[in-house]
């Protein structure tokens, strides 16, 4: 049964996951409007991502984005803020209604993903997304001489993806893609392909930079 809700939108430049926290700076008079009235209701409201050249409101039917929480935020002297959202459930744009709002209200229907088909498969697929995301932290961390922790990942395996997604750079219709994919085991085979095609060279980098600082 498809669950269709009301939701004010935010469209940015970027692109907000399930379970990841993002930080943003509220400025432009119709968004600071928008915080208020989320704050005096449910803290929440859809960040999708915008297209270009297309205007806000020509986004079109089917655009994937993802609820945002708001679970901080500090309002400064001028009337601007700075909150903290953590993304929620996914949703699929269906249009947009006329609303006196200052800001975009659509109607939106949550999206989730197909049921996976095989547990093992995804234990697998998880498995290596985490090695791999292990191996890329350790070159990054190598070449900025840090000595930090790789961080830790979600246990939930259909996190795993949006949570790496989240940390590498991934550029934006790839970060858009990875959150349209319903297939939990299909998204972490995406996020494993941006690892493996970037860890040979981070791990050469690195050691070279390690012989460098050894001799």
């Amino acid at each position: 049964m498809v669950t269709t809700r009301s939701l004010p939108l935010f469209p940015l430049g970027m692109v907000l996951y399930p379970g990841v926290a993002m930080p943003l700076h509220l400025f432009e008079p119709r968004y600071r409007q928008l915080l208020t009235d989320v704050q005096a209701g449910d803290r929440r409201f859809g960040i999708i991502c915008a297209m270009p050249g297309v205007e806000e409101r020509e986004l079109p039917a089917g655009r994937m984005g993802c609820v945002a929480e708001v679970t901080e935020a500090e309002t400064l002297e001028d009337g601007r803020s700075n909150i903290l959202v953590v993304g929620r459930e996914r949703f699929a744009l269906d249009h947009f209604v006329d609303d006196p709002a200052p800001y975009h209200v659509a109607l939106v229907n949550v999206v989730d993903d197909e049921p996976v088909g095989s547990p093992v498969a995804m234990a697998v697929a998880s498995d290596e997304v985490i090695a791999n995301f292990r191996k890329v932290v350790r070159a990054v961390l190598t070449l900025n001489d840090d000595d930090s922790e790789p961080p830790t990942l979600p246990e939930d395996g259909s996190q795993i993806a949006y949570s790496v997604a989240a940390m590498i750079d991934v550029d934006l219709a790839e970060r858009q893609a990875i959150l349209e994919e319903r297939s939990a085991i299909a998204r972490l085979q995406r996020i494993d392909t941006l690892l493996r095609t970037a860890l040979p060279d981070l791990e050469l980098k690195a050691a070279m930079h390690k012989a460098r600082e050894q001799s």
